[in-house]
């Protein structure tokens, strides 16, 4: 299995398991470039593959995800992605937040949020389509300190558009609202 790093959603960098002696699994992501070293527990038994890490779950984001990005756009912090994401495709969103759950409704592993989109965006990054570079959280995507900002071609001068900045334009909250969660049902 493949354990991805819940900050840099990588697993390049994630160094083999320490087995504690309370049957917890220490994983440390050594990705330097995103973020200072991070380190979770986690338990054998929460490994167990999930449906999301099954080859093409992420198959039905890729398109979606690709017009979440405009040409036109700087680098856009992550949580504006998976906005435009919810709202020009709220049926998608609203599935893939069904089957694995997502952030707003408190820590989990393996959300739709924490991995699943962040999994679909990479591989638009493989294949040319989308860059990214790390840069600080902002609003209700702070607690992870750094996010992937996402842009279509890097831009001559290399602007960044916050989801706290985004969020004064559309005037909503940055924070996770009521309104966010309304719609929406997690997995038990």
């Amino acid at each position: 299995m493949i354990i991805t790093c819940p900050k840099c959603f990588s697993a390049d960098d994630v160094l083999p398991p320490r087995r504690l002696p309370d049957g917890l699994l220490q994983y440390r992501c050594i990705n330097r470039q995103a973020h200072d070293e991070s380190e979770w527990l986690t338990t054998s038994k929460a490994l167990q593959p999930p449906s999301e890490v099954r080859e093409g779950v992420t198959d039905d984001l890729l398109e979606p995800l690709e017009h979440c990005v405009s040409p036109d756009d700087p680098f856009l912090e992550y949580g504006i992605v998976e906005h435009r994401l919810r709202t020009r495709f709220p049926d998608l969103f609203a599935a893939h937040v069904a089957e694995q759950g997502h952030s707003m409704f408190g820590s989990r592993a393996y959300t739709a949020s924490s991995v699943r989109f962040g999994v679909a965006l990479s591989r638009l990054e493989r294949t040319g389509t989308l860059v990214s570079q790390y840069g600080p959280t902002t609003g209700a995507w702070r607690y992870n300190g750094q996010v992937t900002y996402w842009t279509r071609a890097v831009p001559s001068i290399q602007r960044r558009k916050t989801w706290a900045e985004y969020c004064a334009e559309i005037g909503r909250s940055p924070e996770w609202t009521d309104d966010d969660r309304h719609g929406l049902t997690i997995p038990e």
